[in-house]
């Protein structure tokens, strides 16, 4: 059966990034050196360094990928010399090896360079050691036939020596409270156990590998109740909420808790290149707990381009697209229609952004640096190995449906319409986001940015500090919601929210405490992302007026009237007498994009104040329905009226309380 067209989108990502890989290739000649050996990015080999070891396999498996697509390419014999190299570099470095990186350290577990983040979890401190081991062992194995004897058994030796040493801690677990699931590590951690079972499956600790690598697997997603779970006699972590959200870095995180998932698949494909029959013993344990953590946490959080929504904010690059290999294992091994469909949007996002940084960079210039370069190279292959060894390599193909979703374990609530995407985030971190719907794919998909404390959070009386859910509906059209944020020392402020779909109204009524003082920041914030992927320029339009803001430009506008709208397609009105105050950003000013800011001003800065947003509006028709609101206030109450979904929509935030 034919492959879907993104496995080809992916091989020419990969012929596309090689052009920037060469540039950053370096021989290793430093005294000391192994030989014949060489490395991409930094060569580092100590703990922490994801520029050096990290790096240097996720590009040597991007390579041996290009060599297994590309057989008969000109350019073959130059590739496996860049992974023999490369995997010479990585063995010879590790502490197994007789030989120390470009900056004089050693990696792996046994090295001394160990990274004390993971100290608390069970001893270990050697945390990713595992995938950097896994990476160069699938590296090796894709090419394993062309590789001089000395090269592929000092790989091998790399990957015993850190298979045994796993086998000998329990996989990781730390408290939900710590806001650092370990279910990232536990799942790369299971790579080399994996590898070293199939793979070398003759060796006397073979049966220990497998055993360990269950386990791992197992324990990558696990929620306290283990009723019904078939293997709750393996069960020995907590890596997930009941309702099987994820929290690392504090916060919800779809990134971790998607390449948690992504890792097991990784590990379940090494063993299939390695042995299948060994696969099959590993096969459910790999697939323990993902589809769950798919249907009913991740698929909730995508948007209409196929990227996920990132509710709770983000602290990696915004749109460098790393979950196209956990997409496509969903789609290839799972059979998920949504996957499917997903992984056929994001490999053109992946390829168009490519295209924009024109050096065959994935993230560029906005991005990390080598690091996050090799770290998507890497995905990028494994997602075109995904499909070239596919269980399903067609089916349904599903766009994701009309939601309406809660978490309140990780503070969480989200609503996907035709006009759009909502969520609310009050927990660990405290903001809102409304993105309208793309205009064109995959050139003009996004115009907000998951802000810090945008939407609500911020204004007269500061950042909020805490905030709760005190109030959470859902009617046929959306959701209804009620807030408390406490501002610090300053006071309260509530928060009253309406989402229909096609609109989203929010009151706040400050509640400052006695001697509170005014803060100048303005309220509903709305962060914009301005920059070449998104064009390089917005149109902002107004009541008898327009700008067009260019990207990095530091330009200011301060627009004084009821509405405003974005890029054709972002309506905002706001009172009672207030104005708008856009900001544009001076340079890239977050991971991954340049995040413009659209502020409302309120006149009166401790009263109740509203905002509706209308996405998938344009200038006129956001004119129209500004021009519907009702605004009306008396001694107890503030009484908001706003048009959407054909409806005349109400909020009464009560302004006296007891």
């Amino acid at each position: 059966m034919a492959q879907p067209k993104s496995h080809q989108l992916y091989l020419q990502c990969l012929t596309n990034f090689e052009t920037y890989a060469e540039t950053i290739w370096h021989p290793a000649s430093y005294p000391g050196a192994p030989l014949d050996s060489g490395y991409w990015g930094d060569g580092g080999a100590q703990a922490g360094n994801n520029g050096g070891i990290r790096g240097n396999g996720g590009i040597a498996v991007a390579y041996a990928t290009l060599v297994v697509a590309l057989p008969n390419d000109p350019r073959t014999a130059i590739r496996l010399s860049r992974v023999r190299q490369a995997l010479n570099y990585n063995a010879a470095t590790h502490f197994t090896g007789t030989n120390l990186s470009v900056n004089g350290y050693q990696w792996g577990w046994g090295s001394g360079s160990l990274d004390t983040n993971c100290t608390t979890c069970n001893g270990c401190s050697d945390w990713q050691s595992g995938e950097w081991a896994g990476s160069m062992g699938l590296a090796c194995l894709l090419v394993q036939s062309n590789l001089p004897a000395a090269s592929f058994a000092a790989v091998q030796r790399v990957i015993a020596s850190e298979a045994t040493h796993r086998a000998g801690i329990a996989p990781c677990t730390l408290p939900l409270s710590s806001g650092d699931t370990k279910a990232e590590e536990n799942a790369w951690d299971g790579n080399p156990l994996a590898l070293a079972a199939a793979w070398m499956n003759t060796n006397h600790s073979a049966p220990l590998w497998l055993s360990a690598a269950q386990s791992y697997l197992v324990n990558t997603y696990t929620v306290a109740s283990t009723a019904g779970d078939p293997f709750s006699n393996l069960v020995s972590t907590v890596t997930l909420y009941p309702e099987f959200a994820l929290v690392n870095h504090g916060f919800y995180h779809p990134t971790y808790e998607m390449v948690a998932g992504m890792s097991s698949g990784d590990s379940l494909l090494m063993a299939r290149l390695a042995n299948p029959d060994v696969a099959a013993q590993l096969l459910p344990y790999v697939e323990h707990n993902v589809l769950t953590v798919w249907t009913t946490n991740l698929s909730d959080m995508l948007l209409d381009s196929g990227e996920f929504s990132y509710p709770s904010g983000l602290d990696w690059e915004l749109h460098d697209y790393e979950q196209d290999s956990y997409i496509t294992w969903l789609a290839a091994h799972f059979n998920d229609p949504v996957a499917r469909w997903a992984d056929g949007q994001l490999a053109q996002l992946v390829r168009y952004r490519q295209i924009i940084n024109g050096n065959g960079e994935f993230v560029g210039a906005s991005g990390g640096g080598f690091y996050r370069e090799a770290v998507e190279a890497r995905r990028t292959a494994i997602a075109w190995l995904q499909w070239a060894n596919a269980d399903y390599p067609t089916g349904p193909v599903t766009p994701p449906a009309p939601i309406v979703a809660c978490f309140p374990d990780v503070g969480v609530v989200v609503q996907r319409s035709t006009w759009g995407y909502v969520s609310l985030s009050y927990k660990d971190t405290i903001m809102s986001m409304v993105e309208a719907p793309m205009a064109s794919f995959p050139s003009n998909t996004y115009v907000a940015t998951p802000a810090s404390h945008g939407g609500f959070g911020s204004g007269v009386l500061g950042d909020a500090t805490s905030a709760s859910l005190i109030g959470f509906a859902t009617n046929n059209t959306g959701f209804t919601a009620q807030l408390l944020l406490q501002n610090g020392a300053k006071g309260q402020t509530r928060v009253y929210v309406n989402s229909c779909g096609e609109s989203v109204g929010m009151i706040e009524v400050p509640m400052p405490a006695s001697g509170a003082t005014e803060n100048a920041a303005g309220c509903f914030v709305n962060g914009i992302e301005n920059d070449p992927l998104t064009g390089g320029t917005r149109l902002v339009e107004w009541s008898g007026g327009s700008a067009t803001v260019t990207n990095f430009s530091d330009a200011a506008l301060t627009i004084t009237n009821n509405w405003v709208c974005v890029a054709g397609r972002y309506g905002l009105a706001a009172g009672p007498g207030v104005c708008f105050h856009y900001h544009a950003a001076a340079r890239y000013n977050r991971s991954g994009a340049a995040q413009d800011y659209l502020t409302v001003v309120p006149q009166t800065r401790f009263g109740a104040c509203y905002a509706v947003w209308f996405p998938g509006h344009n200038a006129a028709q956001t004119a129209s329905l500004a021009g519907q609101i009702s605004w009306t206030t008396n001694d107890s109450a503030a009484v908001l009226r706003f048009p959407g979904n054909g409806v005349t929509n109400v909020i009464m935030a009560p302004l006296t309380f007891d």
